[in-house]
């Protein structure tokens, strides 16, 4: 975080021939942002500076090198500027000048983010096809976060208050979706992140709870997180057919409820995988 207590956030412009640029300037319109977050744009000045005056913005538009340079003041729209865009670039139209930059924002805010100068990253949409014609071949943002992070394992999740939703399938067709689905590696592995992320959720709610329980005669305090079988049970809590232990490596060797299906005498158990996620958390 940086001295003072709003985050800042970094925002890569997307694909430069698109509408990134444009829903940019419009966000920073709105005075309130500033008063939850620092917004930086990674991106290109000049084409920030096209796009207000084509929706007629007063913005102005700050380029910088480093964040440290940055205002972060409302009417004013401070920008990393990588200089990628050439001017009278067309917009709306496919390039890969615009899916090499688009690659180079992300690449920017990730820097920034792993060098702590930036708290979070946004990113603005990109055109996937020129995407791939500036030589980048990721099917999206997710896989393109996992390689600069050198992450080796992503799921893409969609957050809200009361859902989460991992993806078995992203960035293609229904059809191709529906004949992915059942082959065995796509389904299991979302399934089996989902199903601990979840259970690791369900848990630290559980320790919670215990922690602000009553005390139970004949129960030392001191073993209060001890013996996390001794949980209480019910709707919304894990129960012995959806619980993944804490040593449990999902591996085709393991024998818990999950990994093991009793019926084909392998895993993972899919059907115990299902029930696990569809746990409402109370």
């Amino acid at each position: 975080m940086n001295g003072t207590s709003l985050p800042t956030i970094g925002i890569t412009m997307g694909d430069a021939a698109g509408i990134g640029p444009e829903i940019i300037i419009k966000s920073l319109g709105h005075a309130d942002l500033y008063d939850r977050c620092r917004p930086l744009v990674v991106g290109d000045a000049d084409r920030l500076r096209e796009a207000g005056r084509i929706i007629n913005s007063k913005l102005e538009v700050n380029a910088i090198d480093n964040p440290s340079d940055a205002k972060f003041r409302f009417g004013i729209a401070d920008c990393i500027d990588l200089k990628l865009i050439p001017i009278g670039l067309p917009w709306g139209r496919l390039s890969s000048i615009c899916g090499d930059a688009a690659y180079q924002y992300v690449a920017r805010a990730v820097e920034l983010a792993k060098t702590r100068q930036i708290d979070a990253i946004c990113t603005a949409p990109l055109n996937k096809e020129a995407l791939h014609a500036g030589g980048h071949i990721f099917p999206g943002h997710t896989e393109m976060l996992a390689h600069l992070t050198g992450t080796p394992e992503v799921s893409m999740m969609l957050s809200a208050p009361k859902l989460k939703v991992i993806h078995v399938t992203a960035h293609i067709g229904l059809i191709d979706a529906i004949a992915k689905i059942g082959t065995g590696k796509a389904d299991e592995r979302s399934l089996l992140v989902a199903c601990k992320r979840q259970n690791s959720l369900q848990r630290n709610l559980l320790r919670l709870s215990q922690a602000l329980a009553p005390e139970p005669p004949g129960r030392d305090r001191r073993n209060r997180f001890a013996r996390e079988e001794d949980a209480p049970r019910g709707p919304g809590r894990l129960n012995p057919d959806s619980e993944v232990r804490e040593s449990c490596s999902c591996s085709s060797s393991c024998s818990c409820s999950i990994c093991w299906d009793p019926a084909s005498k392998q895993g993972p158990n899919l059907p115990a995988l299902l029930r696990s996620i569809s746990v409402t958390v109370r």
